[in-house]
């Protein structure tokens, strides 16, 4: 009598070989995601010293460019400040049919008049100067300690919109050190303000 073990099948055979080889197969290499494990390595001391230096290179090099970009902005934003403030003035004088000035806060020093800021006041008591009983339109912020804004500490406007005077009136904004560039601003009689780029601040 024959056993059913001593029984051949070729296809069962067959079946049984690749069930074989596949469970020895996942067994000895997992799939990616169940286990396995790609070998690798960190960066050596070395490298890391490399790119500390690459990076210190980088960095002074950039240094003076981000500060000058600092005080460019810096400078631009004053100039921005202040003709706004010039064009306050006198749009305020003409729609109060009174004088308005723009003075300096502060005791104005010669030539940084306009360290510790700027303010715009209506005269609505009509004294022709600065009292009591006039209005604060607005005030400006001190300017930054690198930056220097020089000329007359008071610039009157009547209510024509026109300047209290028959000469221009010239304003310096500098950089106290380190450039030569700036701004020059020039109110004319007739109220309006000329900006222009120069490059003989001292």
């Amino acid at each position: 009598m024959r056993h059913l073990s001593d029984l051949k099948h070729p296809f069962g055979h067959q079946i049984g070989h690749r069930l074989g080889h596949q469970i020895g197969h996942q067994i000895g290499h997992p799939p990616l995601g169940q286990g396995r494990r790609w070998p690798g390595r960190g960066f050596t001391l070395v490298e890391m010293m490399v790119v500390l230096a690459v990076m210190e290179v980088l960095l002074a090099m950039a240094g003076p460019k981000l500060a000058g970009f600092s005080a460019n902005s810096q400078l631009n934003g004053v100039k921005t400040a202040f003709t706004n403030a010039i064009a306050l003035a006198r749009s305020e004088a003409a729609k109060r049919g009174t004088s308005v000035f723009l003075r300096a806060k502060g005791t104005p020093a010669t030539g940084n008049e306009f360290a510790q800021g700027w303010e715009v006041i209506a005269d609505d008591d009509g004294s022709g100067s600065v009292s009591g009983g006039d209005t604060l339109v607005r005030g400006f912020d001190a300017l930054p300690a690198s930056l220097k804004l020089s000329g007359g500490a008071l610039l009157t406007y009547r209510a024509t919109g026109y300047l209290a005077g028959s000469a221009d009136q010239t304003f310096l904004l500098c950089r106290i050190a380190g450039s030569t560039e700036g701004y020059r601003v020039t109110v004319s009689p007739s109220g309006s303000a000329d900006v222009s780029a120069i490059n003989t601040c001292v």
